[in-house]
C-alpha cells in the first residue's frame, strides 16, 4: 500500500504488515467496558433504568442540567435510590459516559495491527458522527472545565476508560513482536485519534477513509520512529 522504506526493523514489520493485500475478517469486538457487569434481577434493571435515563438526560441537556432528581423521575425510581448508587453528580455522570462510551465504541481484535486501528478508528468516527452523541462531545468540549473540577474529574475519568481499553491494541501489538517495547502506547493512542476528534468538534471537515487511513499510517510510523 505505500512504498516509503522501513528505516529500522520495527518500521520494516510494520509496513510490511500495511502492505499486506488482504487482511483477515475481524474477529469479534472485545468489550472495554470495565464498569460494573450487568447481571439478572431487580438490582440490575434498576441500574440499568437509572443509566439510561442519565445517558438520555446527558444527551438532551447536558451536564450541568443533570441531577439525580430529574434521572429519578425520567427511570421512574426514587430519588433515595440514585443518591445512595451515586451519591455525587459525578458519579452517576461519568457511570453514563461510560456506557454511552461502551455502546459506542469497542475495541477490535483481528491480530494484526494496521487493521485492528483502522476499525478502531472507523468506530470513533461513526460515534462523532452521530446526531444524538455528536452534541454531547460538543457539550462537554465547551464546557468550562477549567472552573469546574466535578466536571473535570467526570471527563478525567471518561478518557482515561477511553485511553485504557484502547491501549491494549498497541500492547498486544508489543506481545506479538510487530512493535518494539519501547513504544508508548498511550502517545500511540492520542496521535492516532487526535485527528479525528479535532475534524470533528473543531473544523467540522469531511471524515473518510482515506482521512482515517492517513491516521493510521501517520500513528504507525510515530511509533516506529520512537
Amino acid at each position: 500500500m505505500f512504498d516509503q522504506p522501513a528505516q529500522n526493523s520495527t518500521s520494516a514489520r510494520i509496513l510490511a504488515a500495511m502492505n499486506t493485500a488482504t487482511a483477515p475478517s475481524p474477529a469479534p469486538f472485545l468489550s472495554i467496558d470495565q464498569v460494573r457487569q450487568r447481571t439478572g434481577g431487580r438490582s440490575a434493571r434498576t441500574r440499568g433504568a437509572v443509566l439510561d435515563a442519565a445517558r438520555t438526560e446527558l444527551l438532551e441537556s447536558g451536564y450541568a442540567a443533570l441531577s439525580h432528581r430529574v434521572v429519578a423521575r425520567r427511570a421512574g425510581v426514587d430519588p433515595a435510590t440514585v443518591y445512595r448508587r451515586w451519591p455525587t453528580r459525578q458519579r452517576l455522570a461519568t457511570d453514563a459516559l461510560l456506557e454511552i462510551a461502551r455502546d459506542a465504541m469497542q475495541v477490535p481484535d483481528t491480530g494484526h495491527l494496521n487493521s485492528d486501528l483502522e476499525v478502531f478508528l472507523r468506530e470513533i468516527a461513526g460515534a462523532l458522527g452521530n446526531p444524538k452523541l455528536l452534541p454531547l462531545f460538543h457539550a462537554l468540549s465547551a464546557a468550562n472545565a477549567e472552573t469546574d473540577d466535578e466536571l473535570l474529574q467526570t471527563l478525567r475519568a471518561f478518557w482515561e476508560h477511553r485511553f485504557t481499553g484502547a491501549e491494549a491494541l498497541i500492547t498486544r501489538a508489543i506481545d506479538r513482536g510487530d512493535l518494539d517495547e519501547g513504544v508508548d502506547a498511550h502517545a500511540t493512542i492520542e496521535q492516532l485519534v487526535a485527528p479525528v476528534y479535532f475534524r470533528a468538534l473543531v473544523t467540522g471537515e469531511r471524515i473518510d477513509e482515506a482521512f482515517l487511513h492517513g491516521c493510521v499510517k501517520r500513528a504507525l510510523l510515530g511509533a516506529a520512529a520512537i
